[in-house]
């Protein structure tokens, strides 16, 4: 798949996140600063999908005609059913002002200490995430991922997957009518 046939507006200017786009397509995205409309730290799936969309929407405008606006977001969400466990997820939002898909990066366990301080103090996670590491800005390079799994899994990658997965649409005659 060429994914390179586009041009990307990512609302963000996130190291880890302009990575996984150039990863994910070959491309440099037009990086920018955008609002999610959302909290700091969304403790939801739906949260953590509505900050995308909004993210790849006020970047495709931004950004203009022929682009592809990009948000990505990452999130906590809490399975109450199956494992009762809080998972890291990383959401694509792929918008090209006619259309919009979403893409999903890997569901990964946080540990409850983690989540229990970003609930009592009110924190994001890669605040917790820098403590345990003894960095700052984290959330750049591996992330939450990359600390837990001792640099197995990168933020860039897990993103990546995501920006893959929202963009297919875009670009596999599969989906065209």
């Amino acid at each position: 798949m060429d994914f390179s046939v586009l041009r990307y507006a990512l609302g963000t200017k996130n190291e880890a996140k302009a990575k996984a786009v150039l990863m994910a397509t070959g491309c440099e995205p037009l990086c920018m600063s955008v609002s999610s409309g959302i909290s700091g730290q969304p403790l939801s799936e739906e949260e953590t999908v509505r900050g995308a969309i909004n993210r790849a929407k006020a970047a495709r405008i931004q950004a203009g005609e022929g682009y592809v606006g990009l948000g990505l977001e990452g999130g906590l969400a809490f399975d109450g059913v199956h494992t009762h466990q809080w998972y890291l997820i990383s959401i694509c939002a792929a918008w090209n002002g006619e259309q919009l898909f979403i893409g999903k990066g890997l569901a990964f366990p946080i540990p409850n200490a983690a989540v229990e301080r970003i609930k009592r103090e009110g924190i994001e996670l890669s605040t917790v995430i820098d403590e345990w590491s003894g960095t700052s800005g984290s959330n750049h390079r591996g992330g939450a991922y990359g600390l837990l799994t001792e640099g197995f899994i990168q933020r860039a990658e897990v993103f990546r997957d995501a920006v893959v997965a929202a963009l297919t649409p875009f670009v596999s005659p599969f989906y065209k009518e």
